[in-house]
């Protein structure tokens, strides 16, 4: 009898021991997997982390530009004024330029008299489109975008109805340098296309008073684009009127054309070159003589505004780097348009 106990406490012994051995091991696996799990999870918030970390980064503006709408007053031609919504006080308003992948804050103030916006053509999110929200008088909103793609693109108002918003002046160009490659050595200027009418009642008029080139009639005539003899000139043209096209035509040369202003598009030879309302081309042009040649668009728009001289001088040095003459355009923009209707 005294066996048989002894027999049966070393079989319990054996499956308590057995028992507990087993509740170790669960625990232990438990013990594991619950590290395991902590472990995973803290990985996947390190990594939520470090992800947030490098987007807020590349969302940190590089470029900060200030817009502010105005009602004010310009002069499109010899002693015709008429009333603008202008981007910093000029129609067309200042021509943006960025390079490619650059982050861009643009602070827009509406000091005029009725809602607005700013909306750019190229890759953003809904926030930074420009339709909503839509900006009040006497508010402000900043838009962060990422300058892309590469090329001539623009910016205007979206406020319904848009296109009494773009006749009244609120638009521009918004240029785009290509970060890896780098464009041949040019001579390069902006043309914005325009429409104005000067009725007041009707702005919005089908047939518009003046097609000018960068808002002033005929300013190329008095004041020609300069570019030496075999040397690239390179012109960023967006056409930002609401009706027609315009066939821009340079004289005395074929000249090499970015199709919408895209510089990943393959460019193909024209003598004339259309554009849209709301598109673009970037034109690549040589003249092998030197000499006084004419630009325009072809069509009765040449005789209402859109008409300019290129005076090509007989080259000495050819251009090892590419120059803008961005700010020449617009000093002499501002010059005709704000200048000349102060004084009257």
């Amino acid at each position: 009898m005294f066996r048989s106990i002894k027999y049966q406490y070393s079989i319990f012994s054996i499956i308590l021991l057995s028992l507990i051995t087993l509740v170790y091991q669960i625990g232990v696996i438990a013990e594991e997997t619950t590290y395991a799990q902590i472990q995973h999870e803290t990985n996947i918030i390190e990594h939520q982390q470090q992800q947030k970390e490098v987007e807020e980064k590349a969302c940190i503006p590089t470029k900060k530009i200030t817009m502010i709408l105005e009602d004010t007053e310009i002069e499109i031609a010899p002693g015709d004024k008429v009333k603008a919504w202008a981007f910093n006080g000029t129609v067309p308003g200042p021509t943006i330029r960025a390079t490619e992948g650059e982050n861009i804050s643009i602070v827009f103030l509406n000091k005029g008299a009725y809602p607005h916006t700013m909306h750019f053509h190229g890759i953003h999110d809904d926030k930074n489109d420009g339709v909503f929200p839509v900006i009040m008088p006497g508010k402000s909103y900043t838009y962060n975008i990422t300058a892309e793609p590469a090329g001539v693109l623009m910016y205007h108002c979206h406020v319904p109805p848009v296109s009494e918003h773009i006749r009244m002046g609120m638009y521009g160009a918004f240029v785009i340098d290509p970060k890896d490659k780098p464009l041949k050595p040019a001579k390069e200027y902006y043309m914005v296309m325009s429409e104005f009418s000067t009725d007041e009642k009707n702005v919005t008029k089908f047939l518009a008073d003046y097609y000018p080139i960068n808002g002033y009639s005929f300013q190329y005539m008095q004041h020609p684009i300069e570019i030496n003899q075999g040397d690239i000139l390179r012109l960023y043209l967006v056409n930002e009127g609401i009706t027609i096209p315009f066939s821009m035509h340079l004289h005395s040369t074929i000249f090499d054309v970015y199709p919408s202003g895209l510089l990943s598009n393959e460019p193909y030879q024209a003598q004339s070159i259309s554009v849209a309302p709301g598109d673009a081309v970037i034109v690549e042009a040589k003249w092998r003589y030197p000499g006084s040649y004419m630009f325009h668009s072809h069509g009765f728009q040449e005789e209402h505004g859109n008409m300019g001289h290129i005076l090509v001088k007989e080259n000495t040095t050819k251009l090892t780097d590419s120059v803008s003459m961005f700010d020449w355009q617009y000093d002499l923009q501002k010059k005709l348009q704000i200048a000349a209707a102060k004084k009257q």
